[in-house]
């Protein structure tokens, strides 16, 4: 073979890794855009109110930044299909540039979310509306991880962020980072003006954090009498061989990644990383599967919750 042939087979490969993992998180992106408060809508400037998104829960929950939706009096988002929904905020994580958004919609399509750590030099896809640019794809590589940026949308600092030499520009704020197969790694969230080749993504881990205590503070809101387990997570596909293994009919569970401390989950020996997937007897797909279970029981009532961890069913009885 020669070096020529060499060369067009590499860049065939990338290629396909590109396209791939962009065909895979496409219909989960979502365009966003902001009604301010006491004016039109947003022009898509730096930081303003035209900005990106994904799905990442069939029923119509959405992460984007903080930054996106702050102060805004309505939320519109446009699926990849051209439907147009307006969103509710669920919540934000101002500090680390995290939000939760809502629609009206069901059964939609997801955008997986990775399990492992980035690597510098890997390559990394970016998926978003640059300046109103519907569905725009880039590609680059991870530069650094764990960088700082001060100063950040009001924030005083932003750490632990991922640097690439993807190209980012106003409107991709808050569309996924994806991995070689789709899986998103991170947010996008800030360029740097007049400088090329610098972008910085929240990670996921930071990510999945913020999604948790979003979702501990609508548990507290919507449990009755105060009643909570104590715990926060996020809807994770299960892995097929433990599935079989296990002889699990159902694709999905809660991974937890927020454990209040002194809890009913601390004091029943939940970690993170555990994946819930059945609580009193039904299944746990989702937060919202075990908010709902939570809130037909009482303070001191035991509940039977199954799990997963390192691959292995374990139970324990959580005491609300």
């Amino acid at each position: 073979m020669t070096i020529e042939e060499k060369d067009a087979q590499a860049l065939d490969a990338y290629s396909h890794a590109v396209t791939g993992a962009a065909e895979r998180v496409g219909p989960a992106v979502v365009r966003i855009d902001i009604d301010r408060e006491g004016g039109r809508l947003s022009r898509p400037l730096f930081g303003g109110g035209l900005g990106s998104g994904f799905i990442f829960a069939s029923d119509g929950q959405i992460l984007t930044n903080a930054h996106v939706v702050a102060n805004a009096r309505r939320i519109r988002v446009t699926l990849a299909d051209g439907r147009v929904f307006d969103a509710g905020l669920v919540g934000a994580e101002p500090d680390v540039d995290v939000a939760v958004l809502r629609i009206g919609a069901d059964h939609l399509p997801v955008a997986e979310l990775g399990r492992a750590p980035l690597k510098v030099g890997q390559l990394v896809i970016a998926v978003g509306n640059p300046y109103g640019l519907n569905w725009t794809v880039t590609a680059g590589v991870v530069s650094a991880l764990g960088r700082t940026l001060e100063g950040a949308f009001g924030s005083s600092k932003m750490t632990n962020l991922i640097q690439t030499d993807t190209p980012i520009n106003p409107g991709n704020s808050g569309g996924p980072l994806v991995d070689s197969h789709g899986r998103v790694a991170g947010i996008t969230t800030a360029m740097l003006p007049m400088a090329q080749g610098l972008g910085f993504s929240i990670p996921l881990d930071t990510m999945k954090s913020a999604i948790a205590r979003i979702n501990q503070r609508r548990e507290s809101t919507l449990s009755s009498a105060g009643v909570s387990m104590g715990v926060g997570g996020m809807r994770v596909r299960l892995d097929e061989s433990v599935r079989k293994s296990l002889n699990l009919a159902q694709q999905f569970g809660m991974e937890v990644v927020e454990i209040r401390h002194d809890s009913p989950a601390d004091h029943a020996e939940l970690k993170r990383l555990d994946v819930i997937i059945s609580a009193d007897g039904e299944p746990v797909t989702q937060p919202g599967d075990l908010q709902r279970t939570v809130r037909r029981h009482r303070s001191s009532d035991k509940v039977p919750v199954s799990f997963l961890r390192g691959g292995k069913l374990r139970r324990v009885t959580v005491i609300l």
